[in-house]
């Protein structure tokens, strides 16, 4: 069975004390009657009177104490909603003394009470609504509405008010979170993520010009995954030479864990200190809030807020509840990164993020598909890296892999974007070359281009290391029309062009 709200509880008791009270007050033993005082003893009625007149006060009494000393604020009107008393605690809560409030309407500090609830003879219960206090400031405030009633008919209207400014605000932190997190547990992807971020905060906090920067450990350097600003800077590339200096105010978070909010001289100073740098002119009119991104102990970026144009747009109680939120975000961000990389992993080679098996044997199904449909033809090359393993003899495997990674380098270059090259394994590499106008000139190009860009040595840590590869060429539908059948005509003539040398090509069916 459930309790009774302690709100409702305390209406009833304060309303039943004041009825009690009115009936009293209006009872028969309370009237001064001529006839009653012809027919007892005037003794015997003035000692009567006495007594019930002390009850009377004291009963006031009670009523003026409850109502007056309620840790709730309370308000007492007639039926229209005509303020007759306030106790402290609602000019506690609202600024008005009981004088400023007496007669006036209750929309005085009840902005948006609808004016058909006020008109119902109706009690109401933790109705949620905004409330305006004397200095203009907006509150959410919880009322409960009870009816005075004397002799079944209503009197005038209890109205208990409490202020739940900070349980709302706790409410859209929460609701803000759970949206995001509910985000980063959907199929969308990170870069779809931040708009979310940014929109759901932009619910608690200003966030018209908004910047998240992320630490890439591969690159050893921070990066500029989403911005928003107002001032026009649409071009990422402009940003990104403004703060990519490792003495950016974004560096400076990353690196100190530290949270700031900066006025115009707060950020001056910072400045003539040597913290930071800025690319900026600034003015008296800025400010900025920036925290870290952080997850458990560990620091991935930077998030920052600014204003140009209000200087106390932000304040120390949005440092505690960005740096709770920001915790919250990171934890989104780093999830979504995972998932990111689990699914880069599944299509792309780790070592030179070019296409594995999965995603090429897709692209070649299509093409497949394509080119059968419209009777089209498309070429395959097999590469081969020559006298690879002397490489990694020599040198080593850590700069065998980074040649791998200079040579995936120069042969994307010379590709279109519709073709695909994939790394099979190894030193092995699979070129596909759709929709040629005409395949086998087109190809032979291709192959004399891969040649010219190996002319030039790799420097890898101070080494000039020399590469050569042999190229064998399949062409569809002559040399197969199944995938596995074309690699491996393609593969057998790379063995062929190997026989002749480094730096040949050989088609699986010469003309």
């Amino acid at each position: 069975m459930r309790r009774k709200r302690k709100d409702s509880g305390y209406l009833n008791k304060l309303v039943n004390k004041f009825s009690r009270l009115k009936a009293k007050s209006d009872s028969p033993n309370n009237r001064n009657s001529k006839t009653d005082l012809r027919a007892k003893p005037i003794f015997s009625d003035t000692s009567r009177f006495r007594k019930n007149e002390q009850v009377l006060q004291r009963s006031r009494q009670e009523f003026i104490g409850l109502f007056k000393n309620s840790p709730e604020a309370l308000a007492y009107t007639d039926m229209d909603g005509i303020v007759l008393e306030v106790n402290k605690r609602f000019e506690e809560l609202f600024g008005y003394e009981l004088e400023e409030m007496r007669g006036k309407h209750i929309e005085k500090v009840l902005t948006n009470w609808r004016t058909q609830i006020l008109g119902s003879d109706r009690a109401f219960t933790d109705l949620e609504l905004i409330a305006k206090k004397k200095n203009n400031k907006l509150i959410h405030v919880s009322v409960s509405v009870t009816l005075n009633q004397v002799n079944e008919q209503a009197t005038g209207k209890i109205f208990l008010l409490n202020d739940i400014t900070n349980r709302k605000a706790n409410e859209a932190v929460n609701n803000v979170l759970y949206n995001i997190s509910r985000a980063a547990n959907s199929d969308i992807f990170l870069k779809q993520l931040y708009p979310v971020i940014r929109e759901e905060l932009s619910t608690i906090i200003d966030t018209t010009n908004f910047y998240i920067a992320l630490f890439d450990e591969e690159k050893n350097k921070l990066y500029f995954s989403y911005y928003a600003d107002e001032t026009g800077e649409r071009d990422k590339d402009f940003l990104v030479s403004k703060y990519s200096n490792s003495d950016s105010i974004f560096h400076y978070i990353f690196r100190t864990g530290e949270s700031l909010l900066l006025n115009y001289n707060k950020y001056k100073r910072m400045i003539d200190r040597g913290d930071f740098n800025s690319c900026d002119v600034i003015t008296n009119k800025q400010v900025w809030l920036g925290v870290p991104l952080k997850v458990e102990s560990k620091i991935i970026g930077s998030m920052i807020l600014q204003s140009y144009i209000d200087p106390n747009l932000y304040s120390k109680k949005d440092i505690k509840l960005m740096e709770f939120v920001s915790q919250q975000i990171a934890t989104a961000i780093e999830r979504k990164q995972a998932e990111g990389k689990l699914k880069f992993l599944s299509l792309y080679d780790y070592l030179t993020k070019l296409p594995n098996r999965v995603l090429f044997y897709d692209r070649m199904k299509q093409e497949i598909a394509y080119a059968k449909r419209e009777r089209k033809k498309f070429s395959l090359m097999f590469l081969d890296l020559d006298n690879f393993k002397e490489v990694n003899d020599k040198f080593g495997h850590d700069i065998g892999d980074q040649l791998l990674q200079g040579v995936a380098k120069r042969f994307s270059k010379l590709l279109r974007k519709t073709d695909t090259i994939c790394r099979l394994g190894g030193d092995e590499f699979i070129i596909l070359l759709p929709r040629l106008a005409q395949p086998r000139e087109n190809t032979v190009d291709v192959a004399r281009k891969i040649f010219s860009s190996l002319s030039e040595p790799f420097l890898i840590r101070g080494n000039q290391i020399h590469i050569t590869t042999s190229i064998g060429i399949a062409l569809y539908p002559d040399d197969g029309e199944e995938g596995e059948i074309l690699i491996k005509s393609a593969d057998k003539a790379m063995y062929l062009a190997k026989k002749e040398g480094p730096n040949n090509y050989h088609w699986a069916r010469p003309q």
